[in-house]
């Protein structure tokens, strides 16, 4: 009897720890069939910190404790945190009351009461912003790109010493020297010997850049500036590889894309209405 209950005691143990799951940090809610942690679920689900959601057919709306919400569209797999989800593949839609980050190929982008879809490519992101401004950074935080409501861009990382090659105007601001980059929409503060007599010109600096004190924008320190043409970069045709009109932004590839906002027919659809 006493050896029964000795192995009634470990196997309660055991289920306890077999099913404990840390403290749900929001709901998967889907009109069909998703993966939770390789477990198949129909329906809604409970989500803890490090959970994998995969989506199959459906779409599913991912709503967090604290306001935040992603949608994932289907064939979509995320790592969910309570600060963050980590887009594996697929396509995320991110938005809702409260600030929250979305991850994809090191990129993380926020989109504080705004709203941004994330499209996850073999070798590159296309982030679009569907309403109001998105921010990107990379991994330790350095500004890659600011997207205005109704535009997009193509990003993709590249492993070297980081570097930045921008186009815009050089202007003078506070007693500094800066450019408003015409691809990532950045800000910078240029500094070198040359970029003073380029003052209202408009120009192609390539430097090593380094995050600002408050990380709200880079500092290139110029290495190479070539004065080009006063006609803005032409805009060019959807493509997953940088043509004209594209940059480096600390490293990473950026580009224009345009044609996304309104060229994912039904997918569009279902996103909308899944996160009604």
């Amino acid at each position: 009897m006493k050896n029964v209950m000795v192995l009634v005691v470990f196997f309660a143990l055991g289920a306890a720890s077999l099913f404990a799951a840390g403290p749900v940090i929001g709901l998967a809610v889907s009109q069909g069939k998703l993966t939770v942690n390789s477990a198949a679920v129909e329906g809604n689900a409970n989500l803890t910190s490090g959970s994998v959601v995969t989506t199959s057919a459906d779409a599913t709306r991912l709503q967090f404790t604290s306001g935040a919400t992603v949608v994932l569209d289907r064939e979509s797999t995320a790592t969910v945190f309570a600060d963050r989800a980590v887009l594996n593949s697929g396509t995320g839609q991110l938005g809702g009351r409260k600030a929250y980050t979305l991850e994809a190929m090191g990129f993380r982008i926020a989109a504080d009461g705004a709203q941004a879809r994330v499209d996850v490519k073999k070798d590159h992101v296309i982030v679009a912003a569907l309403s109001g401004a998105v921010k990107i950074t990379d991994a330790a935080g350095v500004p890659v790109a600011n997207i205005a409501a109704g535009r997009a861009l193509g990003l993709q990382p590249s492993a070297g010493a980081p570097v930045s090659t921008m186009t815009g105007r050089v202007a003078s601001e506070n007693g500094k020297f800066v450019l408003a980059d015409e691809v990532s929409g950045l800000k910078v503060e240029l500094k070198g010997q040359d970029v003073a007599k380029e003052l209202g010109k408009r120009v192609q600096v390539t430097g090593a850049p380094k995050p600002a004190a408050d990380k709200s924008t880079q500092i290139i320190e110029v290495a190479r500036l070539n004065r080009v043409g006063e006609e803005p970069v032409p805009t060019p045709v959807p493509t997953p590889t940088p043509q004209a009109g594209a940059g480096m932004s600390n490293t990473a590839k950026v580009w224009i894309v345009v044609g996304v906002l309104g060229a994912v027919g039904i997918t569009a659809g279902t996103l909308a209405a899944t996160s009604r």
